[in-house]
Order: structure tokens, then C-alpha cells, then sequence
């Protein structure tokens, strides 16, 4: 595919990404308004719930159906979802978690699309650089969305951001490629292989690949999803009302940096590189553990917010360059489902711990999990190259799956030919 194919997808992604941390102010200001607080709490869960439902289901689509197909859909199902919430004649509190649904179902199925059409519209040695343009232009707009929301519903009615961010996904459907690229052909062991389960399995034949997820979600649970809501409590117990948005800013404003970094940078083991960057969010869960003052928390937070951010650009290819274009929708439907579902599952433990045990002890709980977790998972074969060792960046692989698929259609021809020659 040429780059145009690509430019339009990155344009369609940025005008539909732009929206969303502007419509997250509107809708929790206008939800607040009109039915309080616990409507606001109601809505994000549904959208998570649903989220969290129908990942599979949009990555066994993103498999079996026109992946731009199944993109536009899931932008059509977030503007109807977006846009029906002030709409809608009758806003009960019913309706406006319907609206929460579809906002859900939406991303559950473009954004496991997405992450499967990249590598047809790229070359493979292309996809450091391509994802690195998607995450740093949706992290732009988590780093000034917010901003440009409070804005914009202290100047205007949040319903018109909210309605503004429906239209941006129906512009985002007009930019895509009109037409969505041929896969890889299917190979006999592919064609009954259109489950989520099956996908599973795929997964749990490559070592590297099971133990990199398996070390995301130790993080996830007893590091990262926790920080999120304890990083808000020690900020303002200790830094009061700007200290947390200093830590945010600065936070949002590193993995931009890292994001870019990591699109440019090629380390000949990339799994090692960001499992050391990993590393340094331990001083994050230190300064939340342990009083310190404000520049030492700030400190810590940027570079940690770099050296975690190269993991997202560096493993996102080596998934796409291990498994075969038939299955990228399903692998990275499980890659997402595991944040989404230990996400939630940490952030509700936190406060509970830190009541049980105190929050000393969740600062080194979590900081632990930052050392076993990522040093541990070196140990598995693979893993510092993410499967190709001593990769420089410079050729792609064949993905392993298909090798194997390759192999056993080469002995099945070789056999039939044997039986022809008798």
C-alpha cells in the first residue's frame, strides 16, 4: 500500500481522537449538572464495561471482515453514542447509559481494527515510525484535550463540544482509505483459525509474547492502575489543588517525548531497553509511598513518563511482525483486554490497601513490581530481542506462525507429491 493510504489513516485517527479529551470534560460537566455526581461515575463505568465486553468481538471482526469496514463502524457507533446523549428527547438516566454503551462498543471495535490495519498500510520495518505518529498524536490530544475542554464548557454549552466531538467521527469516517487492503493469504491452518480462543493459543506457543503480557498485567495491577488513584490523593494531601496538575502536565508531556524517541529509536533489543525503562517508574512509586517535595515527585514522573512509553511503539510492532495479518485483529484485542480488565480491578483495590496496609507499604509493593516484573521476564528466551535477537531494525521477519504454517503446507505438498510418484 502506499503512504497516502497510510497519511489518510493517521488524519482519520486525529480528527477522531481530538474530540475526546474535550467531550470528557463536556460530558462530565454536563452529566453533573443534570443528574450529579454518581451519573458521571455510572457513565465512565459503562463505557469501560462495554469496552471491556466487545474487545474480543472487534478483534475476531477486525480478522474475518474489511478492516476500514469495521473502523468506520465502531466511529459511526461512537458519534451515535456521543451525539444521542443531548439529543434524545428523554434523558433518563436509562437512555444516557445506553448512550455510555455505544461510546464503548465504538472503540471496541476501531481500535483493535486500527491496530490490525497499520501494519498492511506500512512496511514492517516501517511500524516503529508509523505507531510512534499514532501515540504521540493521541497523546497530544490527552495533553491538551482536558485544557481546551474546560475552555470550551466555561465559554459554551458542553453540548456543543459534546456534538462537535459526534461530528469528528463522522469526518474521521470520510478520511479513511476508501478501500481497506488485502491480508496475507490464508493459510489452511488460519482458515479455522476465526476464534478469540484460538488467538489464545496462538499466544501462549510464543513464550516471549505470554510472558510480556503476563508481566503487563502485574504491573497494571499492583503498580500502574493503583498510581492512578493514589498519585491524585498524595498530590493533593501534600501539594494541594495545582500539585496534581503539575504531576499530569509533566507526566502527559513525557510519554509524548518518549513516544517520539521510541518511533526514531532502534535498539538491537528493543525487550531489553524498554523492560529497563520500566524500571524507572519505580522512583514514581517511591515519591507516592514516601513524602517528598514537589520537584523530586515532578522529577521522577518525567523521566519515568519517558522510559515507560518506548514498551508501547517497540512491542506493538514485534506483535505485528510475530503473527500472521489473519490473526493481528484477536492479538491485539487480548494485548487491550488485559489493561482493561486488571485497570479497573487495581484502581478499586488502592484505597482499600492503603487502608489495610498503609501507603508506605503500597510505595514498595509497587515499586517491587516494577523490579520483579520487568527483570524477571529478561530471563525467557526471546523476550530482550521481542523474538528476532539481535535485531537491528533494518529487515523484518517472517512472523513465526506463519513459518510454521509455511513448513507444514511444504511437507503436505511434499507428501501429495510422493503419492502422485507411486
Amino acid at each position: 500500500m502506499t503512504g497516502k493510504d497510510f497519511r489518510r489513516l493517521w488524519i482519520s485517527f486525529a480528527i477522531a481522537t481530538a474530540g475526546t479529551g474535550i467531550s470528557l470534560v463536556a460530558f462530565s460537566v454536563y452529566l453533573f449538572d443534570d443528574f450529579g455526581p454518581w451519573a458521571v461515575g455510572s457513565f465512565m463505568a459503562a463505557v469501560a464495561f462495554a469496552r471491556l465486553v466487545l474487545l474480543p468481538y472487534g478483534g475476531v471482526l477486525a480478522d474475518k471482515k474489511s478492516r476500514v469496514g469495521v473502523i468506520r463502524t465502531g466511529y459511526g457507533l461512537s458519534a451515535l453514542g456521543a451525539s444521542a446523549i443531548v439529543l434524545i428527547p428523554d434523558r433518563g438516566m436509562g437512555a444516557i447509559l445506553l448512550c455510555a454503551i455505544l461510546q464503548g462498543a465504538g472503540y471496541a471495535l476501531f481500535s483493535p481494527a486500527i491496530r490490525a490495519l497499520l501494519p498492511d498500510l506500512v512496511p514492517l520495518d516501517g511500524l516503529e515510525r508509523a505507531r510512534g505518529r499514532l501515540s504521540a498524536t493521541d497523546g497530544l490530544f490527552a495533553l491538551i484535550g482536558p485544557a481546551v475542554g474546560g475552555i470550551a464548557v466555561t465559554q459554551l454549552d458542553p453540548r456543543v463540544a459534546i456534538v462537535a466531538d459526534a461530528m469528528g467521527f463522522v469526518l474521521a469516517m470520510t478520511v479513511l482509505p476508501s478501500l481497506s487492503p488485502s491480508s496475507a493469504p490464508v493459510r489452511p491452518q488460519d482458515a479455522r483459525s476465526g476464534s478469540f480462543r484460538e488467538s489464545l493459543r496462538a499466544i501462549s506457543r510464543v513464550p516471549w509474547v505470554s510472558f510480556g503480557m503476563a508481566q503487563a498485567a502485574a504491573q497494571i495491577l499492583f503498580g500502574f492502575a493503583p498510581s492512578i488513584v493514589l498519585i491524585r490523593i498524595v498530590a493533593d494531601e501534600r501539594y494541594g489543588s495545582g500539585g496534581l496538575g503539575i504531576l499530569l502536565s509533566t507526566s502527559g508531556a513525557a510519554a509524548l517525548v518518549g513516544t517520539l524517541v521510541a518511533a526514531r529509536w532502534r535498539p538491537r533489543r528493543p525487550g531489553l531497553v524498554a523492560n529497563l525503562g520500566f524500571l524507572s517508574y519505580v522512583a514514581v512509586e517511591l515519591c507516592i509511598g514516601f513524602s517528598t517535595s514537589l520537584p523530586v515527585f515532578v522529577t521522577a514522573v518525567f523521566l519515568s513518563g519517558i522510559g515507560i512509553s518506548f514498551h508501547g511503539v517497540w512491542w506493538y510492532a514485534a506483535l505485528s511482525r510475530e503473527f500472521p495479518s489473519s490473526m493481528r485483529g484477536r492479538v491485539n484485542s487480548v494485548d487491550e483486554w488485559i489493561t482493561g480488565a486488571l485497570e479497573p480491578v487495581g484502581m478499586a483495590l488502592a484505597v482499600p490497601a492503603v487502608h489495610l496496609i498503609g501507603i508506605e507499604a503500597i510505595g514498595v509493593i509497587g515499586a517491587l513490581a516494577f523490579v520483579v516484573a520487568p527483570l524477571g521476564v529478561l530471563a525467557v528466551r526471546g523476550f530482550p530481542g521481542y523474538g528476532q535477537p539481535g535485531r537491528a531494525g533494518k529487515t523484518a521477519r517472517v512472523p513465526v506462525t506463519e513459518q510454521r504454517a509455511e513448513q507444514n503446507t511444504a511437507g503436505q505438498n511434499a507428501e501429495e507429491e510422493k503419492v502422485r510418484d507411486h
